[in-house]
């Protein structure tokens, strides 16, 4: 825990150096992000050892995930440590996963999300790897690069890629609840009116109670699943979607207690509430849910308490 505490302290620091002589120019900010996460190699910390990786665990990972997200800062760790996974259990060469510019490919209807895509040689999905060319250019509330390819995502399969993601997009998003709340409870409780802090109305203290419970769930949830070490498609949908309807949660108190957008910004909230609702969208707890429930129409409710990694969520069973 030590360890990765100083690893998760280390990588926030050097990406908030990198960040801020950009904080007027989003578009130079995540280049910048882009070079400094692949150069420093966090996204290597759960890779194996002998496939040139730093020998952690996927929940070494994600504590690294959420402190930088939790400040506030935009990385590419789920993206590059996915493509990394994703060209592992391909059975390629670990040599030519590393040295790769992979990501990871999210199939949203006809069109295939690729986020950070043009900084990308390739991307995984359902166990393919598909080339990052001809990507339409598009960026997310958070000034992210989220750009699609216009064709159609392989046959559905096993994505043991796109799963690993998942779990490291929560990771992403309970950060950022957490960051926010932190913020919005310290707010409360030095910004005065009628001579006494906020946080003493009780209006205000039941919003940031509120934001406080919501961090709580999504991350216990989050805890639970990576403890647990299930990638079956009932639990990583679940935990993703619970973190995505926090997400919502979280921002809207944040915001109502901090009362104007001018104070969230000149307070640096408006950089975690951004994350928050472009991280939430990719994808939205309805997508994800949906899936879900799709699996308690075909098994019913007993199954979908149950299920594991032979139901596929996708098809419905």
């Amino acid at each position: 825990m030590t360890g990765m505490r100083a690893v998760a302290e280390a990588a926030v620091q050097v990406l908030a150096a990198r960040a801020a002589p950009h904080r007027d120019d989003p578009a130079a900010e995540m280049a910048a992000m882009w070079r400094t996460t692949g150069e420093q190699g966090w996204h290597l910390l759960a890779v194996p050892e002998g496939d040139g990786g730093m020998g952690g665990d996927l929940a070494d990972l994600a504590d690294v995930v959420r402190a930088i997200s939790a400040a506030g800062l935009s990385a590419p760790l789920p993206e590059l440590h996915t493509g990394v996974f994703g060209t592992l259990a391909a059975g390629r060469d670990p040599a030519a996963a590393l040295a790769g510019r992979i990501g990871v490919a999210l199939p949203r209807g006809a069109e295939v999300a690729v986020p950070w895509g043009r900084h990308l040689d390739a991307a995984v999905v359902a166990g393919t790897t598909v080339a990052c060319a001809d990507l339409r250019p598009a960026v997310n509330l958070a000034h992210e690069p989220v750009d699609t390819l216009a064709r159609p995502a392989p046959d559905d399969g096993p994505d043991p890629a796109g799963t690993r993601w998942r779990l490291l997009h929560a990771a992403r998003l309970v950060g950022a609840a957490e960051g926010a709340a932190r913020r919005t409870a310290a707010y409360a409780a030095t910004r005065e009116q009628f001579g006494r802090p906020i946080a003493r109305f009780q209006a205000v203290a039941a919003l940031v109670a509120e934001a406080h419970a919501q961090t709580v769930l999504a991350a216990a949830a989050l805890d639970a699943a990576l403890a647990a070490a299930d990638d079956g498609a009932v639990t990583v949908p679940a935990v993703l979607a619970t973190a995505a309807r926090a997400a919502g949660v979280v921002a809207r108190c944040a915001h109502q207690v901090h009362g104007a957008i001018g104070i969230t910004r000149e307070l640096g909230l408006e950089r975690l509430t951004r994350r928050l609702w472009a991280w939430r969208d990719l994808p939205t707890e309805h997508e994800l849910e949906d899936g879900i429930g799709r699996v308690v129409r075909a098994g019913g409710e007993a199954l979908a308490w149950s299920a594991g990694p032979e139901i596929d969520v996708r098809s419905g069973g």
